[in-house]
């Protein structure tokens, strides 16, 4: 399919989805799916595949316009890339770079979604109430809802074509009056002048880790190694089939999006995603109380076993991940190497899995 072709197809798609929601035809948007599949690859394909005909049209057969919104985003997007017709202004040039940072870097909207919300530490903190205010301002219709953080603004910039994404970069993320106001709270509340934050400093920074980050998006290898699956032996094969399947969806998801990630020779994210997933395990049990909660997991984990192992276990796991850099902008902590990432993965993922087996027989049981 041409170029001019393809932008024509993506055009032609995007009426008959309006169609499909219109009639609200599952039968044919399972049809629809498929076909807009074929012409996808990378990023776009693994955003499409993960959004289902359950998802889409809810119970009540009400169109869930979050989703709906996320699919015509793929379907702008590759419009922009295919447009042969578009002028290559600066803007359009920005742009281009962006969407294949966003091509390649499938954890694009969750990297950006930390900046936004300063979970990232080069840029300001910004509490739920702060979140709505930012997007509305640059004339986003989102209200924030009663979700973590950062995955509701990841949600929402799945929702944002690539054109919008550079708006609310250029408008949003790098206005100096957010720096400059955040910086202006910390510092007075700072006793010692030697502590202070200089606003130009922290901007010049933000714009840094901004610049890498994209840098690294662009730059991430996207191909598949066979030999990293052939290379498995068959317990580690067994790691990898055991399916995660708790009452916490994102617990589940963690686990799996690392298997998959790890597997596609993606070390470093698959690494990072497991890390999140074990993190959030010691929270199974209590929100507010991470102590009992791993305690708890402890007790299942080691019956008819040395209790004292596996808590040790626990915490050596969390002494490395607190020590060593697992997320790419911890630039403050030491480096894993290549073979201690394969140590350090294969270690938690076996832990994990110790705890999912007797989930599971518990579940049975139960």
């Amino acid at each position: 399919m041409a170029e001019n072709n393809k932008t024509l197809f993506f055009k032609e798609v995007n009426i008959e989805l309006d169609e499909i929601v219109k009639n609200k035809d599952i039968d044919s948007f399972y049809k629809w799916k498929k076909k807009v599949l074929l012409n996808l690859d990378g990023y776009y394909k693994f955003r499409l595949e993960k959004i289902n005909e359950d998802e889409l049209f809810e119970f009540d057969f009400t169109i869930n316009e979050v989703k709906l919104n996320q699919i015509k985003t793929i379907l702008r997007d590759m419009y922009f890339k295919y447009n042969t017709r578009k002028q290559k202004t600066k803007e359009n040039i920005e742009i281009e770079k962006l969407l294949k940072a966003r091509e390649n870097n499938l954890d694009f909207d969750k990297e950006l979604s930390e900046m936004i919300c300063g979970d990232n530490s080069k840029f300001p903190y910004r509490r739920s109430y702060y979140l709505t205010d930012f997007f509305q301002k640059l004339k986003f219709n989102f209200t924030y809802s009663n979700e973590t953080r950062k995955i509701w603004v990841e949600d929402r910039l799945k929702e944002l074509s690539i054109k919008d994404i550079h708006y609310l970069l250029s408008n949003g993320l790098f206005n100096k009056k957010y720096f400059k106001k955040y910086v202006e709270e910390l510092n007075s509340i700072t006793e010692y002048e030697a502590m202070r934050i200089d606003v130009d400093t922290f901007y010049k920074e933000a714009q840094l880790e901004f610049e890498t980050f994209i840098k690294d998006s662009i730059n991430y290898q996207t191909s598949f190694n066979l030999s990293s699956i052939l290379d498995l032996n068959v317990n580690i094969e067994l790691l990898f089939e055991n399916k995660a399947n708790t009452k916490d969806i994102e617990l589940n998801v963690l686990i799996e999006e690392s298997k998959k990630r790890f597997l596609s020779n993606d070390k470093q994210i698959g690494l990072e995603k497991l890390w999140d997933g074990f993190e959030r395990l010691k929270i199974y049990y209590s929100e507010d109380n991470k102590k009992i909660s791993s305690q708890k997991i402890v007790a299942k984990i080691s019956e008819n076993f040395d209790k004292d192992l596996i808590d040790s276990e626990f915490k050596t796991l969390t002494h490395l991940g607190n020590s060593y850099r697992i997320r790419h902008h911890e630039t403050d902590k030491k480096e894993l190497t290549n073979k201690h990432i394969n140590y350090f993965y294969f270690r938690m993922l076996s832990l994990i899995d110790l705890y999912l087996m007797y989930y599971n027989e518990i579940e049975k049981e139960g």
